[in-house]
């Protein structure tokens, strides 16, 4: 097959058509909208040579900006409570227990294996369908004020102490799996109804913000150009590129003022608001009454253990007093 040099010839200046095109069409405008964006801020232009946008866009973009800048503070903290564990101590212990326990199952599981696949799975998976203790710390300190270590069944309902390490250790764990419900519901009902307006409205007011700033400098360089213009023949051109740019402006303004009007009318930050107070509300309000509940007990069963260690000292005493010298 010959070469055809004058296809190749072709092909090489359609190729530097679209090269250069581009750079005027792109990289050229973005590179003169940053230098005028630099200067701006520098101070180094002069504020009758910046358009001003209309006090509607402004207060709509605030308002924008505003709830866009609430929603993102307040979710780099209630993402918290998507983690369990959150409030939990770290407990070295425990996380060495878990550990010796995930190799033993899985040394069990895989001398259980009769092909290779069942040993790779034995050695990739531990999960033993077993149930896991929820790692909070009000179920850490249910676990840890279990009375059932202090005494044998036998006598369980003889001792007070029991008895009140057994009803503060029950109603903490109910508190603890209600602080879970409230994660849960948090999450449902606050966090991703926050996402999700982030990522679809509030974007939209970014998006268009940005672009009506692209118009705005990209009117100043154009009216900059024709006021700065020494050779009359190119006036002409240069008026129709400044009309033309601040037709763009003025359009791009309106159709922000369009945009962000909506995001304002869809974004519901009180009504999601509410969802959080009504998750934390239902939470604190069982947890104060069972704490209040637990008040009274323990008065009682405090009384009761002073009642049986009087009891006992008189029964110590009688017995000595039985004791001839």
């Amino acid at each position: 097959m010959s070469f055809n040099f004058a296809s190749f010839t072709n092909n090489l200046k359609d190729l530097g058509d679209k090269v250069t095109s581009e750079f005027n069409n792109e990289i050229m405008p973005f590179a003169q909208r940053t230098s005028r964006m630099v200067q701006e801020r520098m101070g180094k232009v002069n504020v009758d040579e910046i358009s001003q946008l209309p006090e509607e866009y402004r207060a709509l973009a605030q308002k924008c900006n505003n709830v866009e800048k609430l929603y993102k503070n307040v979710l780099k903290v209630t993402q918290n409570y998507e983690n369990e564990s959150y409030d939990y101590p770290t407990n070295l212990q425990e996380s060495f227990t878990e550990f010796s326990k995930n190799i033993t199952d899985r040394v069990s599981n895989l001398s259980k294996a009769t092909t290779p696949a069942e040993a790779q799975a034995a050695l990739i998976n531990s999960n033993t369908g077993e149930f896991k203790p929820p790692k909070t710390l009000y179920h850490a300190l249910a676990r840890a004020t279990d009375g059932s270590v202090l005494t044998s069944s036998a006598d369980k309902n003889q001792d007070p102490l029991v008895k009140a390490l057994d009803l503060y250790s029950s109603n903490l764990t109910k508190i603890a799996n209600a602080r879970i419900g409230q994660d849960q519901l948090i999450k449902a009902k606050f966090n991703k109804p926050l996402s999700q307006t982030l990522r679809s409205l509030l974007s939209q007011s970014s998006s268009i913000q940005k672009k009506v700033e692209q118009k705005r400098i990209d009117y100043d360089l154009a009216r900059q150009a024709l006021s700065s213009c020494t050779n009359p023949s190119k006036e002409p051109q240069l008026r129709v590129a400044m009309e033309n740019a601040e037709d763009e402006f003025a359009n791009t303004v309106e159709d922000g003022i369009s945009v962000m009007q909506n995001v304002l009318e869809h974004a519901k930050p009180l009504e999601e608001l509410l969802e959080l107070i009504k998750a934390q509300m239902a939470y604190h309000k069982l947890a104060s009454e069972l704490f209040g509940n637990m008040v009274g007990e323990f008065e009682s069963l405090i009384e009761e253990n002073k009642n049986l260690q009087s009891k006992n000292s008189g029964q110590r005493n009688s017995e000595s007093g039985d004791f001839d010298i």
